[in-house]
């Protein structure tokens, strides 16, 4: 463990960097392979903090802060002895004195201010003006007067998180865990936690223990919520961290992730920050820079509302009535037909489907900030910041062994995609393929296969199965297939073994009637006993259909 910041964490053994293995769940050593348990780390950032804790009350003996508590919004702003303010920076009101502030309340690490406050003010001006036409340019340019300059209280978390996954129209329930290592939290009330969340990251190689002299002269503020707020903000950001991944892995933007954290360990800190706190056409705004690398984002409250499972069921109605105009030559019947199976797939995809909504947030590219003798320079990109901590979440299931293991899931490997082809084909010209049989069995000898052989006699059946067909591809294919996933466990050496029963991934024509599921005692509900299931319903079509594919096959063989 360094001696000036606890989050870098070092090989006990060679003294290399080490980093967190999400897959092992500890810290190993890319150098050497030590490894170091999360308790042990864990202890020794405690050692830090303690001995960080002694050595700051020793020498910040009688060096107390004034503490400033707003009567009107509950801010607390904490300013050296000397340097009181009349007002409130977040509401305007005036302030009221209140007793002074430990040194133990306050922080433990900081990130220094690197750009200069007319830096700031200049750079955010710049973007404001080249977004001007948006209505978060435009309401910086409105507010740029209330531009300031603070020290902001964060929680530094570090600790396991895990989420229980569900997708839109779907059943089942994934699991997926990781270990947050860097993840800042803002604990201040008055200011609105995503538009701060959006101009990070922070290069937390400059992290420093807390001075009394890198806040002389600068306004800092207190962190004003409960512990259990705090939790909530940890929870609520870890969630916008999981997302990508999640949404990527379950190949949709519509799923909701349930959060639960574990044993977390959180270290107060103070990060630079301007930012303005108006109003804009009666709405709040929220415009905040960060004051170490130039990152700015902007937030007037607006949201975006979309349908995007919307997509491809109109995709699909189109399609249809493109193939049966392209066949029928008639637009009108073709329109018809397009109608009728529009309103299948939209009702399909629809089922458990509600809109995405998510707030606009107007934020620059990631930020890095340098100096080239006294010239600031920013470069940005994608690229310029990385973040040493790996906050990506793993997926885990159990094995065969019951224990949850870390895995990667797929929903349409190569053998699907071959098994719905061929159960597509087989669904549709099932009565020829049984013709075919009876009569490659009956030839005798001379006879040719085509004698007495019409598969175009058996279009009763092609019209039904075509039928089928397509609903087995909107529902079965493209909805079912994420509640019969295929799993893979990622082995210690990186290699991947499919895990769970041949049942778990199933994915027959008869599987989106709920044919092969298991019922509540662990039995598979075949296609005879789901047809009892269905009464007399169930003897009638599965009478019809018998009857339809019994005709059909002999209508070819005549």
């Amino acid at each position: 463990m360094a001696k000036n910041n606890p989050l870098r964490i070092f090989c006990k053994n060679c003294g290399a960097p080490a980093g967190f293995d999400i897959i092992r769940q500890t810290y190993s050593c890319p150098n050497c392979g030590q490894v170091s348990g999360i308790e042990e780390v864990k202890k020794d950032v405690a050692q830090w903090r303690e001995l960080k804790k002694r050595d700051n009350k020793a020498r910040t003996a009688g060096q107390n802060l004034e503490k400033h508590a707003c009567p009107t919004c509950g801010a607390e702003v904490a300013i050296p002895a000397g340097e009181a303010t009349g007002a409130c920076d977040f509401c305007g009101s005036k302030l009221v004195r209140k007793e002074l502030v430990s040194a133990e309340q306050m922080p433990e690490l900081i990130i220094p201010f690197f750009i200069t406050p007319e830096e700031a003010k200049k750079r955010m001006l710049q973007f404001a003006e080249e977004h001007k036409n948006q209505p978060e340019g435009e309401a910086v340019l409105q507010n740029i007067d209330k531009f300031k300059g603070y020290y902001l209280p964060y929680q530094l978390v570090q600790g396991p998180v895990s989420a229980t996954v569900s997708r839109d129209a779907t059943y089942r329930k994934y699991y997926c865990d990781g270990y947050l290592d860097g993840t800042a939290v803002n604990t201040s009330k008055q200011l609105d936690n995503l538009t701060l969340n959006e101009m990070e990251p922070f290069d937390w190689s400059e992290a420093q223990p807390f001075e009394y002299g890198f806040i002389a002269g600068q306004k800092v503020k207190l962190s004003d919520i409960s512990d259990a707020q705090t939790e909530k903000r940890v929870l609520q950001e870890v969630q916008e961290d999981f997302l990508p991944e999640v949404e990527r892995v379950m190949q949709t933007s519509g799923v909701t992730l349930q959060m639960q954290s574990g044993n977390l360990m959180t270290i107060p800190v103070l990060l630079p920050v301007y930012f303005i706190k108006g109003l804009y056409k009666d709405r709040g705004v929220t415009a905040a820079m960060n004051g170490q690398t130039g990152r700015i984002a902007i937030s007037t409250g607006r949201e975006k509302k979309t349908l995007p499972w919307v997509v491809e069921p109109t995709a699909y109605t189109l399609l249809s009535i493109a193939l049966m105009w392209y066949f029928s030559g008639s637009l009108e019947l073709a329109g018809m037909c397009g109608l009728v199976l529009g309103i299948i797939f939209f009702a399909i995809f629809e089922q458990g489907r509600e809109a995405l909504v998510r707030r606009i947030v107007l934020k620059s590219d990631v930020a890095k900030a340098e100096r080239k003798g006294e010239k600031l320079a920013i470069e940005e990109g994608e690229d310029v910041l990385e973040n040493p901590y790996d906050n990506t979440p793993i997926f885990r299931e159990k094995n065969e062994t019951g224990e949850m293991v870390p895995v990667r899931l797929r929903f349409y490997p190569i053998g699907r995609q071959i098994s719905v082809i061929i159960n597509l084909l087989i669904t549709i010209f099932l009565p020829a393929i049984i013709a075919a049989f009876f009569r490659w069995a009956s030839m005798g000898p001379g006879e040719k296969f085509m004698d007495g052989f019409a598969p175009q006699y058996g279009a009763a059946w092609y019209v039904f199965a075509a039928f089928l067909a397509i609903l087995y591809w909107a529902k079965g294919v493209r909805t079912d297939a994420y509640d019969h996933p295929y799993i893979y466990q990622i082995m210690e050496d990186g290699k991947q073994k499919l895990i769970g029963s041949s049942d778990s991934r199933r994915l027959s024509v008869l599987s989106m009637f709920g044919v092969g599921e298991m019922d509540e005692n662990g039995k598979r509900i075949g296609l005879f006993r789901y047809l009892w299931m269905l009464g007399g319903v169930g003897l009638f079509l599965g009478g019809t259909l018998l009857f339809i594919l019994i005709g059909c096959v002999a209508a070819i063989l005549s």
